[in-house]
């Protein structure tokens, strides 16, 4: 079927190995080709490497080389062993034992709160869905012209065919570009905030029975949740998965559950106290709450907006002019 063909080479994990010959630079030697391939970029993990993945991608080759960290090689096979910056996963010791809760959604990838302060964390989901839909109008557009000039006998199509699977490319890229980029600056500030544990809502019943083209295609659930949990070991921190089922429904400030609590998008407001909320945050608060933990009401929020260059904050710094954040145009 046209489009799902791909192009994979798998080498044996003594059947190459990696020379650097300086910082940020080396060789990717493959012994039965008898290639010797410089590479660029500088090799985080030292371990034991596995089997080289090969791809063809968007016109390119890219290797793939996985790595056991800390683990020796066998012996019959001395070069197999990747020298990078780190021994070990976790790179940094923890400062506190302070805890964060998370809420993932698309409006705030990340809504944050915690049991030592009344500061609160929300990084905007915004440029995430602005970069999904605009990817999605160039896929469509390259599959629709490309159909028509296949059906209709030109050979151009071929070229066409190339523009769609580019732009199949850069979606899925950008993407992991912005949810990594969110991940690695959500560990970095939990880590300076003295984080030792981190639980995070995860919506099972969601994720499994109500797929939609948000949480199929935009929303990432599993591969944030590895990725951030991925990061979080480097600086020690531990991650604990908790069904959010219900989280959003249920009313932080006085633990009942009101049907017209929610009263616009972002908002919910306690029928009881008349206490105003971010809806997100009152769901990160219920994640604590069902992990054993109580958490006061975020006086103080923290905003932040995922960018090409990183995150950037939307909410001033006291003393600082925080201009808008401009997101770097599209080639």
């Amino acid at each position: 079927m046209l489009g799902k063909r791909l192009l994979r080479i798998l080498v044996r994990n003594d059947r190459y190995y990696i020379e650097p010959i300086d910082n940020g630079e080396g060789y990717l030697v493959l012994k039965d080709w008898g290639l010797r391939i410089k590479y660029a970029g500088k090799i985080k993990w030292s371990g034991k490497q596995g089997t080289l993945v090969i791809k063809y991608e968007d016109g390119r080759w890219f290797a793939y080389v996985p790595i056991t960290v800390g683990e020796k090689p066998a012996k019959s096979n001395p070069k197999g062993y990747v020298h990078g910056i780190y021994e070990k996963i976790q790179i940094e010791k923890t400062k506190d034992s302070n805890k964060a809760f998370i809420d993932v959604g698309l409006n705030n990838l990340f809504a944050v709160v915690f049991n030592h302060t009344d500061v609160a964390i929300l990084i905007k989901g915004s440029t995430i869905k602005s970069e999904y839909y605009y990817w999605k109008r160039e896929v469509k557009t390259y599959q629709s012209v490309r159909d028509w000039l296949k059906n209709h006998g030109f050979e151009s199509w071929h070229k066409y065919y190339t523009y769609y699977l580019h732009a199949v490319y850069k979606k899925r890229e950008r993407l992991r570009h912005y949810y990594r980029t969110a991940i690695r600056f959500i560990a970095k500030t939990l880590h300076g905030m003295g984080v030792d544990e981190v639980f995070i809502g995860y919506p099972y019943l969601v994720s499994q029975d109500n797929s939609n083209e948000y949480n199929t295609n935009v929303w990432w659930y599993a591969k944030v949740i590895n990725w951030l949990g991925e990061v979080l070991q480097e600086y020690g921190i531990k991650l604990n998965v908790v069904n959010e089922y219900g989280t959003s429904k249920q009313c932080s400030i006085c633990n009942m559950e009101h049907e017209n609590g929610r009263v616009k998008r972002g908002l919910y407001v306690c029928e009881l106290t008349g206490i105003k909320i971010n809806a997100d945050i009152n769901a990160a608060r219920n994640i604590a709450k069902r992990a054993g933990y109580n958490t006061p009401i975020p006086r103080k929020i923290l905003s932040y907006i995922i960018t090409t260059n990183g995150v950037k904050p939307l909410t001033p710094i006291e003393g600082v002019t925080v201009e808008t954040p401009k997101v770097k145009p599209r080639p």
